[in-house]
């Protein structure tokens, strides 16, 4: 992903002093100029933003979440500029959940340690993967022990996708032909056993397999974190919730590291 910085750090603290200023001041989004407070309601046309009387209720960044880059961090404030170039204010007040993802290694499983991993389902409990979390000490806090299985080659499916169905049929229904030869997919949570092959504990003593994709299989280790972790350059799944007169509300922010944690200088 490429992403060029408009503006510069000097810049980027001038929008910061805009969004502080008075309620009347205009708001620059998608190229149209408008009034933060508008007597009357202003959509922008591609469904991004829409403009009430009482504030901006949705931003150019999508809900369901966007890629960005890190221009600015400080104790206080992140600066951030989206794939389209448009950047954004972020106090760290305004972050409900800061996630960092670093680059681990199967070497770095301990017994104590957690691993979350998605992937199709193999023969004799094996799982295929391109990627697997583990998380350690208090950011266990974040997953929870499981074995769940989505779609299946059997006669019935309890996927959480297939709401309308459910809905029709209660959590179970017939598969349809198309469906019947989807390979079931696996979510698992559990303690590795080993690490050459990977080997998680799942429920009833059950051991899984976890194997790695035909492009192979990345790590990452999850951990709680906050703007002190933000550098520049830094790149960050952003979701948000709404933009308010002071800084874009974040519901959750997964900052992507290129080095592992134990590399980090504070």
């Amino acid at each position: 992903m490429k992403i060029r910085a408009k503006l510069g750090i000097v810049s980027a603290l001038g929008l910061l002093a805009v969004a502080g200023l008075g309620h009347h001041r205009a708001w620059a989004m998608s190229g149209a100029l408008v009034g933060f407070f508008s007597p009357h309601p202003a959509v922008d046309p591609d469904g991004k933003w829409t403009i009430h009387p009482g504030g901006l209720q949705i931003t150019g960044v999508e809900p369901q979440g966007v890629w960005a880059e890190v221009i600015t961090s400080t104790p206080r404030w992140l600066v951030i500029q989206t794939q389209d170039g448009v950047q954004y204010p972020i106090a760290a007040d305004r972050i409900r959940q800061f996630l960092v993802r670093w680059p681990s290694s199967a070497d770095q499983l301990t017994a104590n340690s957690a691993v979350e991993v998605t992937g199709p389902e193999g023969p004799e409990n094996t799982v295929i993967a391109d990627h697997i979390d583990h998380y350690e000490a208090d950011a266990q806090n974040l997953v929870s022990p499981t074995v769940q299985t989505f779609y299946g080659n059997k006669n019935v499916t309890m996927s959480p996708f297939e709401l309308a169905q459910k809905d029709t049929f209660s959590i179970e229904y017939y598969l349809t032909p198309e469906e019947y030869n989807i390979p079931s997919r696996m979510h698992i949570v559990g303690p590795p056993l080993s690490n050459n092959p990977i080997r998680l504990a799942g429920f009833a003593n059950s051991v899984y397999t976890i194997v790695p994709s035909n492009n192979g299989m990345t790590i990452s280790q999850v951990t709680m974190g906050n703007v002190s972790f933000a550098r520049r350059g830094d790149v960050a799944f952003v979701t948000a919730e709404n933009f308010s007169a002071r800084s874009l509300d974040v519901s959750q922010l997964v900052l992507y590291k290129r080095i592992p944690i134990r590399q980090f200088q504070p």
